[in-house]
């Protein structure tokens, strides 16, 4: 069987996100203010927070070429509070299913007038996806989070 772009696309980006899931399957609530040992330092939800925005904004890139804008659902918890994990995950699945709707709907090699693909489109969605990756090795090592066996195997992470 030809494995369509659709197919070959979806697969690649429930991969890429299932490990997204996998850390959040590992991390507890209070893991989320985690950030490195500098001021500038953004923390673990920033990273889930700036992934989670710009695949929620990606629809038009897909479809249309370019963004419209940037926002984000999840909105900041309230003072004293401590974001629960299960909210980044539950908005990260919505968003999940809007991005599956525009991955139906994308001809994925069409060109657009600014010369870009649905296709091109979507690697830039997995290369800010995997950047936010590489962010979250940083904080994990920083600060002695468990490794997913999936980010282990796919990133080669180990502790010595």
């Amino acid at each position: 069987m030809e494995q369509t772009v659709l197919q070959s696309v979806r697969t690649h980006w429930r991969d890429l996100r299932g490990r997204t899931y996998d850390l959040l399957d590992v991390l507890v609530d209070a893991d989320l203010n985690a950030r490195l040992p500098f001021a500038e330092s953004q923390n673990i939800l920033y990273q889930f927070y700036c992934m989670l925005g710009t695949q929620e904004s990606w629809t038009p890139v897909l479809l249309e070429g370019g963004m419209r804008g940037w926002g984000c659902s999840l909105k900041p918890a309230p003072a004293g509070e401590v974001m629960p994990i299960e909210r980044v995950r539950a908005a990260m699945e919505a968003a999940d299913g809007a991005l599956e709707t525009a991955f139906e709907r994308a001809d994925w090699l069409r060109v657009f007038e600014n010369g870009a693909t649905p296709l091109a489109g979507y690697y830039r969605l997995v290369e800010h996806e995997s950047h936010h990756h590489g962010q979250l090795i940083n904080l994990i090592y920083a600060n002695n989070l468990p490794i997913p066996e999936s980010w282990a195997d796919s990133w080669a992470l180990k502790r010595d």
